[in-house]
């Protein structure tokens, strides 16, 4: 991210404020709606290894708890309203995220300032019973020791969520090296959509330099925050990983983009955006989710006149594929979610779209 205030670093439209009554339960249910059709399409989905769909689906269910805690914090409070992007996203501003990440590490020394959950109930009870009054006051304050109790590091998703570090295999060689699968999701702040990256890396032990076994490297998992903390081309990252470790060779590196979710609340001028608008109502909706991967096909030394460097990948691009030489990358896999309806529009009017996905798109049930 460059270096300026990240706070007027998006537009209006980045950091929209929804308006009416029930216009951010509205919201919620809708994208809870979206979330679970990803969910239930995953298996439809098949380019991904049953491993890697584990992956991709704990984190989207982390994101879906993340939704349903959004719910609890904003649902009575009428001070504070949540950022949402209305472009290309459809999902919470990145700054969300940020007070997501503060809340949780505030959460004790905020709950231990509250009453607890069925004192709070009591209260509501005799509002309504012998005061006769509705307790919004009560209901805020509930739904604020909900929400600080729900938050969890192991259940949400922030805008860096840490995974497992899996031993694939032990490389039989002279260097005792292991493969290793690390996995993590990222909430990037320039797009406003969650990240879900997969990373295969062989892991020598004994360098020239040192023991460098990765699961006693306390560096590791700060490394890769910083390296891939935003939307940057995956080569760059690869490249930057592989840069940053003498011991650790990357062999694949994949990304999960999930979104945009083009529907009812979208103002941006994206096809998919101005067909909705057109030609369907508010229950119809058009979710995109993407992988793109780039991987290793060699390796050479750097070296200099006085000495021998490191060893270093070679990253495969595939420049006979538009989108792949844009986004340099080895690989991209499309995949679509949507409603039979627009399905069939899109069939007749846009075939190309549908030419140009992985597999058939999935048809979520209203």
């Amino acid at each position: 991210m460059k270096s300026f205030d990240i706070n007027n670093h998006f537009s209006e439209l980045d950091r929209s404020i929804l308006e009416g009554e029930n216009a951010y339960s509205d919201y919620f249910n809708n994208l809870k709606f979206g979330l679970n059709s990803l969910l239930s399409s995953l298996n439809h989905f098949t380019a991904d290894t049953s491993m890697e769909m584990e992956i991709v689906k704990s984190y989207c269910q982390k994101f879906l708890n993340t939704i349903e805690v959004f719910r609890l914090k904003y649902s009575f409070d009428d001070n504070n309203q949540m950022l949402v992007d209305l472009t290309e996203s459809g999902f919470p501003n990145f700054l969300e995220f940020k007070k997501l990440t503060n809340d949780m590490n505030t959460k004790n020394a905020k709950l231990d300032k509250l009453p607890s959950v069925e004192s709070i109930k009591q209260n509501i009870l005799d509002s309504l019973i012998k005061n006769k009054r509705h307790p919004t006051k009560l209901l805020k304050q509930l739904s604020s020791v909900c929400y600080l109790s729900k938050l969890s590091k192991s259940k949400l998703f922030f805008e860096f969520t840490p995974g497992k570090l899996e031993l694939i295999r032990e490389i039989s060689s002279s260097n005792n090296q292991r493969r290793y699968l690390y996995s993590w999701g990222s909430y990037d702040s320039v797009t406003n959509r969650p990240y879900i990256y997969i990373l295969v890396f062989d892991n020598t032990l004994i360098t020239r330099k040192t023991n460098s076994d990765v699961k006693k490297d306390y560096n590791f998992i700060d490394a890769i925050k910083r390296l891939t903390h935003n939307s940057a081309p995956l080569k760059v990252m690869a490249s930057d990983i592989d840069e940053a470790f003498e011991a650790i060779h990357p062999k694949v590196l994949k990304r999960i983009d999930i979104g945009p979710i083009f529907g009812q609340y979208a103002q941006d001028e994206h096809f998919f955006t101005t067909m909705l608008r057109k030609n369907f109502g508010k229950e119809d909706f058009v979710f995109t989710y993407n992988t793109e991967i780039i991987f290793s096909v060699g390796e050479k030394r750097n070296s200099s006149f006085l000495s021998t460097g490191d060893l270093r990948q070679i990253f495969h691009v595939d420049e006979s594929n538009k989108d792949c030489m844009d986004r340099m990358i080895s690989k991209m896999h499309k995949y679509l979610i949507t409603s039979h309806s627009v399905l069939q529009y899109i069939t007749e009017h846009n075939p190309e779209i549908i030419k140009d996905l992985s597999t058939p798109p999935h048809v979520y049930s209203n």
